[in-house]
């Protein structure tokens, strides 16, 4: 932790802490870019590692992450997101694998309701997806792709690798602040 110190009875003293001040004031930008560059880079591990783990065949291939920041007055934000290359259907309907992998796609291995505690917050799940009919009904469907070959599908497990990465990236703020701005 940056200390400063000032001595109420030496000339200059405060102009000198001032101008300490400042200095370390340039540097706090540049600190919290590298604080959120390195929860990211743990929230992207955390994800792969949960796909890698709990994945539902060769899909998983197709997840890319992406961390952007944005920097203003002095105020870094970053988004950590993950996208996924689309499926689309014969019949035009779009299916995003990094969705299902994050709630969940019919109730074969979800139940009626995805595990992941904010489905209903984005009012994400099975039976969630546009066009969606066969949800209740128990088993398996089959659609067709964008070749028009038929697939059967039992649905996808909801896996939940940003909300992982969310809760490791939780877990490490405390230990990275110290790593990146001192402190015990």
């Amino acid at each position: 932790m940056k200390r400063v110190y000032v001595s109420l009875t030496r000339k200059g003293s405060i102009d000198k802490a001032i101008k300490e001040l400042e200095r370390y004031k340039d540097t706090l930008v540049d600190k919290e870019k590298e604080f959120c560059r390195r929860l990211a880079e743990i929230g992207v591990n955390a994800a792969m590692m949960t796909l890698a783990t709990k994945g539902q065949g060769d899909s998983e291939r197709s997840a890319s992450f992406n961390i952007a920041y944005t920097v203003e007055d002095r105020e870094v934000e970053f988004i950590l997101s993950i996208t996924s290359k689309p499926h689309i259907t014969k019949d035009g309907r779009v299916f995003y694998p990094h969705l299902a992998w994050e709630f969940g796609a019919g109730n074969y291995y979800n139940g009626m309701t995805s595990p992941n505690p904010q489905a209903g917050e984005f009012d994400m799940g099975p039976g969630k997806f546009p066009r969606q009919t066969h949800v209740p009904e128990p088993g398996e469907w089959f659609y067709r792709d964008e070749n028009g070959h038929s697939h059967r599908s039992v649905g996808t497990q909801a896996t939940m690798p940003m909300h992982t990465a969310v809760v490791e990236m939780i877990k490490s703020v405390e230990a990275v602040a110290k790593e990146i701005y001192g402190g015990k």
